[in-house]
């Protein structure tokens, strides 16, 4: 219930009436809160000032929205390339493979396969180094996104996630996969994602430090099925570099 009056308050600056309107509350209240309240209509002068506030709000949009696309990878990782990988006997194949990923992304894209490669291997042999090279060779020319899986299942459970990029990005990088114990939870977050990019063939990279039989008891045989049976397979070897950059011996 509303009454309006034609009585109100002259505005001091554009001489505008501001109209009262006294609304009441639809439901009576306990004493001593009023049955409902007075409200003045808008001059001329608070509409300009509102119309200041969105337009301040949308330059602002469109300062964040002209600063250049979001890099997907977090910063210690822009760094890696297919240039500074430290190429070996042992890794060789495995580098070979993922730079032609790189070079040949668009014909995978177009051909609309969606297959792209399972990363194994001990710790430390350059596993997220590659993935992250690849990122960094299509980044400019695609929507790529990365998710550490372990950090990915925390936003997760907490609400804090976005699941739609993850599906919808040209190229998905998982990295860490298998390091988390599986439990329902991580098994249904896992297909949603897996599932949802393979039915839009859409290519993933996913990374995890083990190999086939124990990557099956990490993750799950639903979830492994999915990822082993349409992903090419690559293993990477040696040492684990991250040793022998902070001078300590692998025994």
């Amino acid at each position: 219930m509303r009454r309006s009056f034609f009585a109100g308050t002259i505005c001091p600056n554009c001489g505008e009436l501001r109209v009262k309107t006294y609304y009441r509350h639809p439901f009576p209240l306990p004493k001593p809160l009023p049955k409902g309240h007075w409200l003045l209509s808008d001059c001329l002068c608070v509409r300009e000032e509102r119309a200041k506030k969105r337009l301040k709000q949308q330059s602002l949009v469109t300062q964040a929205s002209t600063k250049g696309p979001h890099d997907p990878l977090p910063l210690t990782l822009r760094q890696y390339t297919f240039a500074n990988f430290e190429v070996t006997a042992a890794n060789r194949e495995a580098y070979q493979t993922c730079q032609g990923f790189a070079k040949h992304f668009h014909k995978l894209k177009e051909g609309q396969e969606g297959q792209g490669i399972l990363l194994m291997g001990p710790s430390g042999t350059g596993k997220t180094h590659l993935a992250s090279a690849i990122a960094n060779e299509l980044k400019d020319k695609y929507t790529v996104a990365f998710a550490c899986l372990p950090i990915l299942l925390e936003k997760m459970r907490t609400g804090n996630d976005n699941v739609a990029e993850l599906l919808s990005a040209d190229l998905l990088i998982l990295d860490d996969v298998g390091s988390a114990k599986e439990t329902a939870f991580m098994t249904e977050r896992l297909l949603l994602i897996v599932d949802g990019r393979l039915t839009h063939s859409k290519p993933t990279i996913f990374t995890t430090n083990f190999e086939l039989d124990d990557f099956e008891v990490r993750v799950g045989m639903r979830v492994a099925s999915r990822i082993i049976g349409n992903n090419l397979h690559v293993i990477l070897r040696g040492s684990d570099w991250r040793l022998y950059r902070h001078g300590k011996k692998q025994f």
